[in-house]
């Protein structure tokens, strides 16, 4: 059984929405008086990046975009969650008595605002102490909250403080108040986009989106992977024929440019997330195209939206595909997708951002995936696989995780054809790219790459399986 190797690539996690800043920044009054009212929902790249902002057009610009992030629903005047979330402040601040800082501000607070009202509280015995006494409080499951088995139970002090895990399990179920995680903070010269460049404009992209067509054959496939915030991202790709489309020379390619757009509906038919970028998109022999976008996507099930546009002609093709976004900051061992890869392109040091790169969406650092797009793989190819995982548990006696990644080429998902060498990981987060593993011995026919990750620490395992056939 033969072996193959691994190359070394970085673990990044995409950075979607959150950009680098300056340092921290001296802030006025009003400033902080914002911070400390939505300190139970903010993020903390989040509180990073308005911390950093140097001008006070900017951080009152992202106060608006902090607020657009979380409505549910952007095409009305109203923001719901807002308005639902400062009446919830109001009186979890009546309610909840501390000395020395607001109700909203400790963890009960945190609690009732991002879970609500427990279904049991405990007291500890009466005391002659003034002030509140420890309390434990039972939350079961119901419309808004989940819990693995059933129930969820937190042990607050008399100052309402939680172990330090609840405060950590509170940030992921803020996290997932975010209704629209690709509404970022994009810093473009120096300065914060505003709101308004960051929503969908009429264009013929969006009304493609909105009036679906086939002027050209086009077809759609998407991965996940983490965000740097915590959230996921769907990084997809799509597939034309360039068949009466604008082609061009360029060094002795043909090259195409196009629009490339991208919504993702929810199971009522709104729009949760959309792209829509500039791409080059070299043209291959056999007359077909491949081009990508990205988009931050809570997890969920949608219908994803893909195509493409040319400009010049006015031809435009869209395809439609239903995906799930999977939860990857959940706590526990998670997996990106397993991606088979034609190439991974270095991007040298100190180069410029090349966003209308075909494959752009799937830059991570200064490496540049380059993903098979569909099953099919030839003989003459050499592909790669690429892996992430997240979230191993810690051993606190050493302070290090303890993880084993295995990789294997399965013939018609049974027979071992291939396998990597086991992986050891000693931190949360690890992945690399495994290959490049030369096709020309294999036999046509169906194969499965099977990665496996186990948690030693948390005593749990996760496989992956994705399948591809070689053809002669």
């Amino acid at each position: 059984m033969p072996t193959f190797p691994k190359s070394s690539l970085p673990v990044l996690l995409l950075g979607l929405a959150i950009p680098d800043v300056a340092r921290a920044q001296k802030l006025d009054k009003q400033d902080k008086a914002f911070l400390e009212s939505v300190q139970p929902i903010m993020l903390t790249d989040e509180e990073k990046t308005f911390r950093g902002l140097k001008k006070k057009e900017d951080r009152a610009e992202f106060q608006k975009i902090f607020w657009a992030r979380r409505d549910p629903d952007l095409e009305t005047e109203e923001n719901e969650y807002q308005e639902e979330y400062l009446a919830l402040k109001a009186e979890v601040d009546r309610e909840i008595k501390v000395p020395g800082r607001p109700g909203s501000a400790t963890d009960c607070g945190r609690v009732l605002i991002l879970l609500g009202k427990p279904d049991e509280v405990k007291q500890e015995p009466a005391s002659s102490a003034p002030g509140r006494l420890p309390e434990t409080w039972i939350l079961r499951n119901g419309p808004k909250r989940t819990f693995e088995g059933g129930e969820a139970t937190i042990a607050f002090d008399e100052l309402c403080r939680a172990h330090a895990d609840v405060g950590e399990q509170l940030n992921r179920i803020a996290e997932r108040r975010i209704a629209h995680p690709n509404v970022g903070y994009r810093m473009k010269e120096g300065r914060l986009t505003k709101l308004v460049d960051l929503l969908p404009k009429p264009s013929p992209a969006q009304a493609l989106l909105k009036q679906p067509r086939q002027d050209f054959p086009v077809a759609a496939q998407a991965s996940f992977l983490k965000v740097s915030d915590g959230g996921t991202a769907l990084l997809g790709l799509i597939r034309g024929d360039a068949t009466g489309l604008t082609v061009t020379e360029d060094g002795g390619k043909k090259m195409l440019k196009l629009v490339v757009a991208a919504n993702a509906l929810d199971e009522a038919g709104k729009p949760a997330a959309f792209s829509e970028e500039t791409r080059f998109a070299e043209v291959a022999a056999d007359g077909s195209f491949v081009a990508s976008f990205r988009m931050g996507l809570k997890p969920g099930k949608y219908t994803l939206q893909a195509g493409a546009l040319d400009e010049k002609t006015g031809k435009g093709a869209l395809a439609s595909l239903p995906v799930e976004a999977p939860d990857l900051n959940n706590g526990a061992l998670s997996m990106a997708s397993l991606l088979i890869v034609r190439a991974v392109d270095e991007v040298p040091e100190g180069a410029p951002e090349d966003p209308e790169n075909p494959y752009a969406a799937f830059s991570l650092g200064r490496a540049r995936l380059v993903p098979f797009f569909g099953e099919s793989l030839s003989k003459s190819e050499a592909p790669s696989f690429f892996y992430q995982f997240y979230d191993l548990k810690v051993d606190p006696a050493t302070g290090k995780a303890s993880g084993v990644a295995s990789l294997s080429v399965l013939k018609d998902g049974k027979a071992v054809v291939a396998k990597a060498p086991d992986q050891p990981f000693d931190q949360p987060v690890g992945g690399t790219v495994v290959g490049p593993v030369p096709l020309a011995k294999y036999e046509p026919g169906k194969y499965v790459v099977q990665l496996k990750v186990a948690d030693k620490v948390a005593g749990t395992e996760k496989v992956q399986e994705v399948p591809f056939q070689v053809t002669p």
